[in-house]
Formats: C-alpha cells, structure tokens, sequence
C-alpha cells in the first residue's frame, strides 16, 4: 500500500509544478499528493488562493475522493486560512502530532529551498479544515475496549495518538520494553540499546514520559517503550533518541 511515508520519502527536497505557473507553489503539492493517490485535484477557483478547496468542498470534487475530519492522523489534508505563518492561505499533509497545539505537515512553499518539499511545524489555529483521503480511512486500526488485566495493554487506548515514524535509541542506558505504558507494566525479556530502531504506529503519554508502542513481528503482541520525558503540555522535551 501507497502511505503517506512513502510520499514523504518520495518527495522530500523536491519541487514540483503541475499547472505550470508561479513555480512549486504549497497547491501543486497537494496536487501531486491526489495525483499519487489516483484521484482528481481541486482547483482554486473564486479567490486563486488554496483556502477556496476548503471553502468550495461542496462543489469542487473533494468529497468525492476525501472525507471531512475533525482529528487528523498522518496523511491528512489540512487547509489553512489567512495567517502570519500562511498570508494567503495554505495546504499541506500532516504528518505527526507535537503535543502542544502544533503539528508537523509536509508540504511545498513553507521555507524548501525553490518552493522544494519540506516538513514545518504549524499551529492548528490556523487550520480551517481537513480532508482524509478515502483510500486511508482504514490506514489505522480503530480503537477496542480494554481488557481487564493492567499488565498486558494489547489493544489501542482512548489515549493513544497515531504517529508512525522510527525511533533510534541514543540513550546511555538500556530502555525495557513492556507490555502496558508503565513503569508498572510487565517486562517482556526485551530491552533497546543505543544504534536499536523501531518503526511504531502511535504513543501515549503517561508518568511523564512519552510511550510509543508497536506490534511486535516475533508474536503478533502490542509492546511499549519509553523514550523520553513529557512536559505539562505531553510534549517530549528529553527524548531519549532520534525521531524520523
């Protein structure tokens, strides 16, 4: 399946013009993003600015391909009016959730060197709307209850945030991996070490510190890990390791 991180991987440092005017303009990115997903492109067409694909939703095509949301998760489509960061309005994909209001979105002219791809933090303040793409309605499991054993957290919790990145461990000390985000949680017998990876699909955020957490390919469970310390605001301000 085409994802979002294959579009980023695609994508990053390069420009793009689809219409052929002003250059690798934030529009011609979402264009090309619609493209790799094989639908049709909405155009800018009452005020020439992108804040017409949100403000224009009910005629211009988008519901055909997207579906309107509230909560983002990663390869949304996040439209934002008139602001400091975007004069005259702007378009972008999110990708991960920081925890404090902001989010990271991928996009074209946000600061690439040309107009080129790159990823920014933006405020959702300025965010009008967003558009999930119909073929990721189901890119990520949707939440089960919770069973009743505090040691075993096998299951998405009502806090959980989905993000997926890789984390490399650069900590001093070895970081146990557990099956509930606790340091209460049951140690599983695995521990990462500085130079480990792992790809996660989400995090929580508990006893302050940040959990991300995974399913594991040795025996189909969910595993948690702690890798770094939380804020009042659950952002990570002492990673322990690299984010990508």
């Amino acid at each position: 399946m085409y994802t979002p991180q294959n579009f980023k991987d695609e994508v990053l440092g390069k420009r793009y013009d689809i219409d052929g005017y002003y250059g690798s303009q934030c529009w011609d990115g979402y264009a090309l993003y619609m493209q790799k997903l094989g639908y049709p492109y909405a155009n800018c067409t009452t005020s020439g600015f992108v804040k017409d694909i949100w403000n224009n939703r009910a005629n211009n095509g988008m519901l055909n391909s997207c579906e309107v949301i509230t909560i983002m998760q990663q390869g949304d489509i996040a439209v934002f009016g008139e602001t400091n960061e975007s004069p005259s309005s702007h378009i972008a994909i999110f990708m991960r959730d920081n925890g404090n209001g902001t989010g990271v979105f991928l996009g074209q002219n946000q600061g690439g060197k040309d107009g080129a791809f790159n990823e920014v933090t933006l405020s959702y303040s300025g965010v009008l709307g967003a558009f999930r793409p119909k073929c990721y309605l189901n890119l990520f499991p949707k939440p089960t209850p919770a069973p009743t054993q505090e040691d075993v957290v096998n299951y998405v919790p009502s806090d959980f945030r989905y993000e997926s990145a890789t984390f490399t461990v650069s900590a001093d000390t070895p970081i146990i991996i557990r099956c509930a985000p606790s340091t209460k949680g049951k140690e599983t017998g695995y521990q990462y070490v500085t130079g480990n990876s792992v790809v996660y699909d989400g995090y929580v955020v508990r006893e302050g510190c940040v959990w991300i957490s995974w399913i594991s390919t040795n025996d189909g469970t969910r595993r948690w890990m702690s890798c770094g310390r939380a804020n009042a605001q659950g952002k990570n301000v002492e990673p322990w390791g690299t984010f990508k």
